[in-house]
């Protein structure tokens, strides 16, 4: 008897006489459960079977150890014997049978028959318990090419044996693998308790791996020269061997037929690497064109193009020069596309074909206007060009003219039409048209004449620069001016002096873009230059809308400018402007006491000459 089954049945003798009871082994059954270590205590209930009374049997599974601190277990419960149905009573009130999601510990049960008969249950589920494995040790492969390469594992600690031993290539319960090429590997070890721990592992080479990259040239359909092989080895420890299957010991070889080649390479270490290679006869590949269709409307994507494979070795793969992988084409616009047939023997060849479209059918409006200078009636004109497409033409305007190319208009507005080629294509085609007058070209041109430099006297004097501003249609594309004194100009808002005082008559004749012209004319009367200064002495500032303002009267003057100080040479007021109605004997929003005051005044002539003035001005009360 095992020292853990003598303490547990210590344990139940222990309670047995804690609880005051004195019960015979007769009324008890003592169990211990090799699965999980637990004692399983349980008072016997009978049931009669053929006149026999049968004991109630528990048998106890479900997950009864846990794995980790975040593991769970579970009990299940088998009933047999007693007389069914049964009655559950864990010791924590549950009426269940089965119970799930446990922590480590004891559970009671008691199961009561029909006949009332009880049984009681003690199940342990084990706390989690370590399992540590580590790699005992690992042997590498003395080349890549070699299964000579070993590993071991080692169980430090765990809950004891059976431990299931599971390795990544296969291999089952066995604590070391051998015949192991390079790579990387698993293991994992596996307790009673289906409580697992994996470790990782690679194996590597000794020596540098062989790594051969081949270009192989099958036999061309095109040239009819023979197939080729070449080897690019790197790794390992030069020199290399190498042993052909045809018998040849070079790194490349050439002059093939068609037949599979296979090769074995040895490096000086001795590691070794073997590799075959197919060279393959392939029969010439033959594309046509089956149907071809162009487009018939210039810009359209209707192009349609089938091939035909005869020859070669399926299966084929087809690219188009636009990026297609189909056999046949659709939806294809205008140009030139070539295809690249590749069969499964390598052979190639391209083929091009070309997708077509008439030239682009274009309309083109255009218009033009009849004046008659003399009436001033005006009449327009547009017709159609027509260009590309296939004939006949059929022509419709948006007036509902139909079939004619050209069509009359007398107003402003938009012209619209369509036109539709043999093959149906169409094309619409607008224009904006402008009658830049009502059907008359009277008082069409007309000018405002005005002073170049401000001034508020409506009189016009000698050498007093006039500003003429032309005001006609956008029609006119011409001018000319008459000022009347002998000078002319042409540009559309010319700047004239009259050196002369006297009435001019001013014209202006202005052409247009139908070949009309047309005539304004005013008279300006240019006085002699005369300039005059007058400065009040006083004025009275009261409201009553008289003599209100100091401000001098001009003559002749283009500019000016009125200072305002008092007699301790504060400045009062000031103004830079004709139009300024003048000073209100106001400084700062107070009205000023009566009393006298300095004024400075500065203008210039409309000869450009420059004066200044400086006096008394009197406030009245």
């Amino acid at each position: 008897m095992s020292l853990r089954w003598k303490m547990n049945l210590l344990l139940f003798l222990a309670l047995i006489f804690q609880a005051g009871r004195v019960m015979s082994f007769s009324d008890l059954s003592v169990a211990y459960n090799p699965l999980n270590h637990a004692l399983v205590l349980g008072e016997v209930g009978f049931g009669v079977v053929g006149g026999v009374e049968t004991p109630i049997k528990v048998t106890v599974s479900g997950k009864l150890a846990l794995c980790h601190h975040l593991d769970r277990g579970h009990i299940i419960l088998e009933v047999e014997g007693g007389n069914p149905p049964y009655s559950f009573a864990w010791n924590n009130l549950e009426k269940v049978q089965n119970r799930y999601n446990l922590f480590s510990g004891t559970y009671t049960v008691f199961i009561k028959d029909s006949k009332g008969k009880q049984h009681e249950e003690r199940i342990v589920i084990q706390p989690p318990f370590p399992l540590i494995i580590e790699m005992g040790g690992i042997q590498h492969a003395t080349c890549s090419s070699n299964a000579d390469g070993s590993a071991k594992v080692n169980i430090k600690f765990g809950r004891g044996e059976p431990y299931k031993i599971e390795w990544s290539h296969g291999l089952k319960d066995e604590v070391e693998a051998k015949d192991l090429k390079p790579g990387t590997y698993t293991v994992k070890v596996i307790d009673m308790y289906n409580c697992d721990a994996t470790l990782s592992f690679e194996i590597k080479s000794a020596a540098e791996a062989l790594e051969v990259r081949e270009t192989v040239e099958s036999i061309s359909c095109s040239s009819n020269s023979l197939g080729s092989i070449k080897l690019d080895i790197t790794g390992g420890q030069a020199p290399y061997t190498y042993s052909w299957s045809n018998g040849q010991t070079t790194k490349d070889i050439d002059n093939l037929q068609a037949g599979t080649y296979s090769v074995l390479i040895k490096d000086n270490l001795g590691c070794s690497f073997s590799k075959s290679f197919d060279i393959k006869s392939p029969e010439a590949v033959e594309v046509t064109v089956s149907r071809i269709q162009h487009n018939q409307c210039f810009g359209t994507n209707q192009g349609e193009i089938d091939i035909q494979i005869k020859g070669g070795q399926a299966p084929f793969t087809f690219l188009w020069s636009n990026g297609a992988t189909t056999q046949n084409l659709r939806n294809l616009s205008a140009g030139t596309y070539s295809l690249k047939v590749k069969d499964a023997s390598g052979c190639e060849i391209t083929s091009m074909v070309q997708v077509e479209q008439p030239v682009k059918l274009s309309a083109k409006i255009e218009s033009a206007i009849e004046v008659n200078c003399e009436t001033g009636e005006a009449i327009g004109f547009a017709w159609v060009s027509i260009q590309g497409g296939n004939g006949p033409y059929a022509i419709v305007w948006n007036n509902g003219v139909t079939g004619k190319n050209e069509i009359e208009f007398k107003q402003s507005g938009e012209i619209e039409v369509e036109v539709i080629d043999g093959s149906g294509c169409k094309v619409k085609e607008k224009l904006k048209v402008v009658f830049p007058f009502d059907n008359s070209i009277a008082n069409r041109v007309d000018f405002n004449v005005k002073k170049l430099t401000f001034s508020s006297e409506p009189e016009v004097h000698v050498l007093e620069p006039l500003v003429f501003e032309s005001e006609i249609s956008e029609d006119f594309i011409a001018w000319e001016w008459d000022f009347g004194d002998g000078n002319i100009a042409q540009e559309k808002d010319p700047v004239h002096v009259f050196k002369q005082a006297g009435e001019f008559d001013v014209v202006l004749r202005a052409y247009d873009i139908y070949g009309c012209s047309s005539l304004q004319s005013r008279t300006v009367a240019v006085l002699e230059q005369g300039e005059w200064v007058t400065i009040p002495n006083a004025f009275s500032p009261n409201g009553d809308g008289l003599n209100d303002y100091f401000k001098p009267v001009f003559r002749g003057v283009v500019d000016f400018e009125m200072h305002i100080f008092n007699y301790w040479g504060e400045h009062l007021y000031s103004s830079q402007s004709l139009e300024d109605k003048g000073w209100d004997g106001n400084h700062k929003g107070s009205l000023l006491p009566r009393g006298n005051y300095i004024y400075r005044v500065a203008f210039t002539t409309i000869g450009g000459e420059k004066i200044e003035k400086t006096g008394t001005v009197t406030i009245v009360r």
